[in-house]
């Protein structure tokens, strides 16, 4: 009975000691915390190996980048051919589902915790590559439309939204040539009936070549007459540059991005799209005019056309995690060799919700909220807020709800002290935010 007695205050007495020592540990890391921005109050309950359920819709948040990792996931095995955005749209729902197909799994179009949970283990997955068949229909079509600028995405044998897409809008500019060059009727006993072939400088589409209305977004018997090449299609319809607009463009940015000479496809010839093409006919031996002419197009559009080693920008932002720098790097016409600033930052904490996801990003550019940026979830301010991906920013220090400093965010540049973003001066944001268009290039590396 006196042992039994004896033990029980032993336990009590290290229990006492214990208890004390983890409460100031727990103690302490909210204080770390506290001195910042606030934090949801179940944070800390929340499992660092938990996941969200991800779904079509679906985009990150402040300072979060979920998306963006099951997007980086999903191109390293091959099944996303985009750039990580941080929206879940058709693009990551057709790869999901594919990723699902190919593993035997439920074919949802829904990245489920236990989905991601396996996509981040050592589980050995089958790769888009793996099951990829260079043969099939859906492979040689959009090889075909991507190289004609139809298609912006590399060919992976996976018939998603964005090859419907492509193919309804092949379909389309085959009907517009028609109406505007209809066939002449041959005459009899005169004129030999017309070859069946297409050229847009001399002669219109076959008669006996209908463009099915009936399956506008299916690659039909008439698409692959084209593509197999039993009908010629003539690449070349209209010289566009700087200032044009429509179709003509859109297919030449497609080719530009397709080939890696051009971030963002938006049907407008601006700067970024002429910086493009000057490169473009830098590297495969033309005359440097930065108009898409008729020359210039039919190697564009070719098997043949040199691709480029990285996306054509004014500047290149690399985000050093390793010094807590930003560096900021211009296009001298030729690549990247020319480092004009320098900028002291705050990425993210050291945790797995909080460090700055590692990567090279096209970004979406200014967040368009002017001077001042309001972070809901944290009840905080911040000026000049430019989007890297998702819920990832460039943006500066910290200011309270009342637009009060906080100069605690001001000691801590040089230092991980962010949710994820990366705070800046607040001259720096202010120039990246001027400066950082959309398509501009963001390496986040240690």
């Amino acid at each position: 009975m006196l042992r039994r007695f004896l033990s029980l205050i032993l336990i009590l007495t290290l229990c006492c000691v214990e208890l004390p020592a983890a409460l100031c540990s727990r103690m302490g890391a909210l204080a770390e915390v506290a001195e910042d921005v606030p934090v949801a109050e179940d944070a800390e309950a929340e499992s660092e190996s938990s996941f969200r359920t991800l779904q079509r819709g679906d985009r990150d948040g402040d300072d979060s980048a979920d998306i963006v990792a099951l997007q980086n996931r999903l191109i390293e095995l091959g099944y996303l051919r985009d750039a990580a955005d941080g929206v879940y749209g058709a693009n990551t729902q057709d790869a999901v589902s594919a990723l699902q197909r190919s593993n035997d799994l439920e074919e949802t179009g829904v990245a489920t915790p236990e989905l991601q949970a396996l996509l981040y283990s050592d589980a050995e997955l089958v790769s888009a590559s793996n099951s990829m068949d260079s043969e099939s229909v859906t492979f040689r079509v959009q090889d075909k439309l991507a190289v004609w600028g139809f298609l912006a995405d590399e060919p992976d044998g996976v018939a998603g939204s964005n090859t419907s897409e492509a193919v309804a809008e092949f379909k389309t500019y085959l009907r517009g040539y028609l109406r505007l060059h209809p066939t002449p009727s041959p005459e009899p006993d005169v004129t030999p009936a017309p070859a069946e072939r297409t050229g847009y400088a001399d002669a219109a589409i076959a008669v006996d070549v209908p463009i099915d209305p009936e399956k506008e977004d299916k690659i039909t018997q008439d698409i692959l007459d084209f593509v197999d090449g039993k009908y010629e299609f003539d690449v070349y319809r209209e010289t566009v540059a700087n200032g044009d607009t429509g179709d003509e463009v859109m297919r030449v940015q497609r080719r530009l991005h397709q080939l890696n000479y051009l971030a963002l496809v938006d049907g407008v010839y601006g700067d970024t799209t002429e910086r493009a093409l000057l490169y473009f006919q830098k590297k495969n031996g033309l005359s440097q005019t930065a108009v898409a002419d008729e020359a210039t197009q039919r190697l564009l559009f070719s098997e043949s056309a040199a691709e480029s080693e990285e996306y054509v920008n004014q500047y290149k932002i690399v985000v050093d995690v390793s010094d807590q720098r930003v560096y900021v790097y211009q296009w001298n016409g030729s690549d990247y060799g020319t480092c004009i600033g320098e900028m002291i930052c705050s990425t993210g904490m050291r945790g797995a919700s909080t460090e700055t996801p590692l990567g090279t990003y096209q970004a979406a550019g200014p967040t368009g909220t002017g001077e001042w940026y309001w972070f809901k979830d944290y009840s905080c301010y911040a000026k000049w807020a430019t989007r890297i991906i998702g819920g990832i920013l460039f943006h500066s220090v910290i200011y309270s709800k009342g637009k009060v400093l906080n100069k605690t965010s001001v000691q801590k540049l040089g230092r991980p002290a962010s949710h994820g973003c990366i705070r800046l001066k607040v001259e720096h944001a202010k120039w990246i935010y001027e400066n950082c268009t959309p398509g501009t290039t963001v390496v986040v590396q240690k």
